[in-house]
């Protein structure tokens, strides 16, 4: 049974990957500084698919920096919901509107 929302589309960029981790005192949550490159294999407007050289514990959250399209980048927040090999399952946490649309448009482009 097919468990996703949205509609998936094939989606090759590079992506900068910041592990998000919660601070010392345990209150407050930090984006790291050093990047981590990734490949974004395809994207819906739930998430994507990253692939990295190393996978990630389940549950863990990042922040994602990637180019939508050419001079078009996007920033958003994600929590892994799968982990595999090299293969990670990012949710968005954070999609607006736009976003969305921007995603969907996407979607449009691969259909022609």
């Amino acid at each position: 049974m097919e468990k996703r929302r949205f509609d998936r589309f094939d989606f090759q960029k590079s992506a900068q990957v910041f592990p998000v981790l919660p601070s010392k005192s345990g209150n407050i949550y930090e984006v790291q500084k050093d990047p981590i490159e990734a490949w974004v294999n395809d994207i819906s407007e739930g998430g994507v698919r990253l692939e990295v050289v190393h996978s990630f514990a389940s549950d863990a959250l990042l922040k994602l920096n990637f180019e939508l399209e050419k001079n078009k980048t996007v920033e958003t927040y994600g929590k892994i919901v799968w982990s595999h090999d090299n293969h990670s399952g990012i949710h968005f946490m954070m999609a607006d509107h736009r976003l969305r649309k921007d995603i969907k448009a996407i979607g449009r482009k691969n259909d022609i």
